[in-house]
């Protein structure tokens, strides 16, 4: 009687854990759904509201709502805790993946256009250091979406463990690899960014590209130019990438170490932009 007591202690003390675990879970994930809509919502006002805003961030009306009432699907569905949350968290997943997949491309650019963009500038902390950005891009939509995919498709592939062990463990182990090379590459690049980051080139970099007019933007757009300039008494090399959507301004210290401003000049390319 003892050991059955013990086990039924056990055994509720376990259910209890997993549904408060699913609990914390269901909340990051309303949360961070809450605060996109919130984003997506105020970039559907601005565009609607604000002479210029819609132009200056090439928004997409179409995009922007359908963003929008993913963001109010994703809300409702994590709300209710009903059958809908494996598909919505394993989707979220693979969102992360398809983004990740194309991110040296895509992130410039992104971080500019999507309905999002301003939860990205809540992790933006300055040019200067992209840990805020790089632990939301690598570790929150990265890892934090894998396993929370596990999690919530945990029936599924622990049925498959029991029917096909060998494919149900090959299944289980390979995100648990991902997660780890999610982990693997964010710490990876804030050593190299340690490395390689130089705050005096970081503020040459802005200067350049603050100075930067519009004439010239239009004249050299879809090129890269190269040339040294002179601070005090050192000397950086600097290369302008020109374009309507980004301009990328990298400066390369003596030392070899860069900094680097990146932003889109779409007023210049706007008829009557100066």
């Amino acid at each position: 009687m003892l050991a059955e007591g013990q086990h039924r202690g056990r055994a509720a003390g376990g259910a209890l854990w997993a549904r408060r675990v699913r609990l914390a879970l269901r909340l990051v994930n309303l949360l961070v759904a809450l605060v996109t809509l919130a984003s997506a919502l105020a970039v559907l006002a601005s565009d609607l509201r604000v002479p210029g805003y819609r132009e200056h961030y090439r928004d997409a009306l179409w995009f922007v709502m359908l963003y929008a009432a993913v963001q109010g699907v994703m809300l409702v569905g994590f709300a209710r805790d009903g059958r809908l949350v494996p598909w919505l968290a394993l989707s979220k997943a693979a969102a992360a993946y398809l983004f990740l997949a194309g991110f040296t491309h895509l992130w410039p650019y992104w971080r500019e256009w999507t309905p999002a963009r301003y939860v990205y500038q809540l992790f933006a902390w300055g040019e200067e250091r992209q840990v805020g950005l790089m632990a939301l891009v690598f570790l929150g939509r990265g890892a934090f979406n894998t396993l929370n995919a596990m999690y919530f498709t945990a029936p599924w592939w622990r049925a498959l463990r029991v029917r096909r062990p060998l494919l149900g463990r090959v299944v289980t182990a390979a995100p648990m690899a991902v997660t780890v090379s999610f982990l693997w590459t964010f710490f990876a690049l804030q050593r190299e960014e340690a490395r390689t980051f130089s705050s005096e080139a970081q503020d040459v970099a802005r200067l350049v590209y603050e100075s930067l007019d519009c004439d010239a933007v239009r004249a050299h757009a879809g090129t890269t130019t190269t040339d040294l300039r002179q601070r005090g008494e050192r000397r950086y090399q600097v290369q302008i990438a020109y374009g309507c959507a980004l301009t990328r301004v990298r400066v390369q210290a003596e030392d070899g170490r860069i900094g680097t401003m990146v932003g889109p000049q779409l007023r210049c390319c706007r008829a009557g932009g100066s």
